[in-house]
């Protein structure tokens, strides 16, 4: 029995019961959490624990709320879904670790009052894969022990232990095994059912990794027939096929991206089933593939490289900084250097490089990302230098003359960080650079010479709001409070710290 049958049997059971609103939380709390909807898994599941607590409470003990379905299992079951969605669609790795460890030590015996249908330390385990996949390998073979798994094998927890040691195979480089690991699956009379779908997407990576580009299409058109999920018209009320279709596209564009980058299909395969930039803003577990798809394609010349593009992908690679996920935060940086330096924006990829070798200095297992990292350093050596568009007390003048259709973000913070490298105490254009920044995703790149200026001059009190509105844009409260205290200790000391208010120019990169 696997997870998903479990909840399905358990809702029929609990409607017959006349427990409706418990039946409508199990069965939808997995699909809520797949879909990426950790607001209304967090409402749903709370709601359902007060009313189970509250059956608990009037039958005396929980099983016999609900005979043979009310029990510790369910009980454990909606308690799961919070975690597992921040750990799973929102691909949170260290903001949720300490978490994870704690359900996981805490979690019952997988018998102790009936088969669990999920297991905490399955969530624990993909956390650490969220932390850095190559670096955790061996925290996660500790976890994935025969001894830490006794007991589980005959719950339908079970297979997603199995996918986990298979991702761990892949992790550790050694795609081969884990795809003989499945195809042992697929032989057996239960197998394919107990796998499911997820059992396919975890073929199509051990594919991947292979450079088994193609066998990994063919694998995503089997399931499809065989799920029939080509056909859309009852999808909309299926949140579970709606969510296998999702994964297919992300699967398949990336995959043909690939291969249109080798010269081996048609670009615009590839560009027709791309999902848009939306969908994989909703969906950060997915926004790897997305990301690796458009950059094969931009390579290509398919896809239009611009300032845009460019400030979705550093944003998502901060978003995976601050969850603490460092690998797929440097993956992301190194292809937001790569894509600045394709259309030439100095600083976005300069930056971008620095937030890459940060990040790539958390991980483990990383000879292969730090010869990218090595790369893309070459890439932005090669870049030439910045040239002037105007005298550096005229720059800001001049880019607010510009054309609205002549407005590109990251030439404009080009030139103010080359006018700032004359004047670099200019109120003016350090709040020039703090808008900018905040326009491309940069802004904590952005503070840094706002910071020298303010800490050398905390009595120019335009500097010090412009600093304040890059740190509030980014909600670095750590920030805000250094700054209070930068500004208490100026005001304390006021003599000699050469204060002088320029008075900043008002400068905006949209108009």
């Amino acid at each position: 029995m696997t997870m998903w049958t479990w909840a399905g049997e358990a809702g029929r059971q609990l409607r017959a019961a006349g427990q409706d609103e418990l039946a409508e939380a199990v069965t939808s709390l997995p699909q809520l959490s797949e879909a990426g909807d950790a607001v209304k898994v967090e409402a749903l599941a709370r709601s359902a624990m007060r009313t189970a607590r509250r059956l608990v409470a009037e039958a005396g003990n929980t099983e016999a709320a609900v005979p043979g379905v009310f029990g510790p299992p369910t009980l454990f079951f909606l308690a799961h879904w919070p975690l597992a969605v921040r750990v799973g669609a929102l691909a949170e790795g260290r903001r949720a670790l300490e978490q994870a460890r704690a359900a996981a030590e805490d979690e019952p015996a997988p018998h102790a009052h009936g088969p669990l249908p999920v297991s905490a330390l399955e969530t624990l385990v993909r956390c650490h894969a969220n932390v850095d996949a190559q670096g955790t390998t061996e925290q996660r073979r500790e976890l994935l022990s025969a001894q830490r798994l006794s007991g589980w094998e005959s719950t339908p927890a079970w297979p997603a232990f199995t996918l986990a040691r298979v991702h761990l195979l892949i992790d550790e480089g050694r795609a081969d095994r884990a795809e003989a690991e499945l195809r042992r699956y697929e032989h057996t009379a239960t197998g394919p059912a107990v796998l499911g779908a997820d059992g396919v997407f975890s073929m199509v990576r051990a594919l991947r990794h292979q450079d088994r580009h193609t066998d990994a299409l063919d694998a995503l058109d089997r399931m499809e027939a065989e799920l029939g999920l080509g056909d859309t018209g009852g999808a909309a009320g299926n949140p579970r096929r709606t969510a296998l279709r999702r994964v297919i596209r992300f699967e398949r564009a990336r995959l043909l991206s690939w291969l249109a980058r080798l010269g081996l299909c048609d670009a615009h395969r590839a560009i027709g089933l791309l999902p848009t930039v939306e969908e994989a803003e909703t969906y950060p577990r997915l926004r790897s593939a997305w990301v690796e798809a458009v950059e094969n394609l931009v390579c290509q010349g398919s896809v239009r490289n611009d300032w845009r593009l460019g400030v979705r992908v550093t944003t998502w690679s901060r978003y995976f900084e601050r969850v603490g996920a460092p690998r797929r935060g440097a993956e992301l940086a190194l292809a937001a250097t790569r894509l600045a330096g394709g259309r030439g924006a100095r600083w976005v990829a300069e930056c971008s490089a620095q937030r890459a070798e940060r990040l790539i200095r958390e991980l483990g297992g990383a000879e292969e990302i730090i010869g990218d990292l090595v790369e893309v350093r070459s890439v932005v050596r090669s870049m030439k230098p910045i040239q002037p568009m105007a005298p550096a007390q005229n720059i800001l003048e001049f880019l607010r003359a510009q054309r609205t259709e002549d407005v590109n973000p990251e030439e404009q913070a080009e030139q103010v960080n080359v006018a700032l490298a004359e004047q670099p105490h200019d109120t003016a254009l350090l709040s020039a650079l703090g808008q900018v920044g905040r326009t491309l995703m940069l802004s904590d790149a952005a503070t840094e010479p706002q910071w020298r200026h303010v800490r050398a001059q905390p009595g120019d009190q335009r500097a010090a709001l412009s600093l304040l509105e890059t740190l509030l844009h980014d909600n670095d409260t750590a920030g805000v409070r250094n700054l209070v205290s930068t500004l208490a200790a100026g005001a304390l000391h006021p003599e000699g710290d050469g204060a002088r208010s320029v008075g900043a120019a008002q400068f905006s990169t949209s108009r």
